[in-house]
């Protein structure tokens, strides 16, 4: 696995992050996707408690972590760095386990689709991350 590798599995991971995130960005386009959440929930029967009706305060929480998101993310697309991946990795592995908890706790199953994709960069981003680092300790032989 190669440096390039790496770099392109923290933009791509950033670029996710990115799409994903900037709906959360604003009130209004937040308030527009936990209904989009909710709708799931409900038209798809899943499991755990439905999405609740946000009051502003929430909504002012949902966007203001929208756009730390949303900066995180760019920051990662324009300089997709061993250290940057590595921030994310742990990040990543932190949101995971917050998200096990509260489905655990009967939160709506909608979480799993984002669950998925968290725990999916946490592992490759971790294994390109493991893989350069054991690169970069191993004694250089040559003729």
């Amino acid at each position: 696995m190669s440096s390039s590798l790496l770099r392109r599995a923290v933009r791509g991971f950033a670029a996710y992050d990115l799409i994903v995130t900037l709906p959360f960005a604003t009130p209004w386009t937040a308030e527009a996707m936990l209904g989009v959440m909710r709708w799931m929930h409900e038209s798809l029967s899943l499991g755990g408690e439905a999405m609740p009706v946000f009051t502003p305060v929430h909504v002012f929480f949902v966007a203001l972590f929208g756009v730390l998101a949303v900066i995180w993310a760019l920051v990662r697309v324009l300089q997709p760095t061993a250290l940057h991946g590595a921030i994310d990795t742990v990040g990543r592995g932190l949101v995971s386990a917050w998200m096990v908890l509260v489905l655990m706790q009967g939160a709506s199953q909608v979480l799993g689709l984002f669950l998925v994709m968290e725990a999916a960069g946490m592992f490759v981003q971790g294994a390109l991350l493991l893989g350069a680092r054991s690169r970069a300790a191993a004694p250089v032989t040559g003729a």
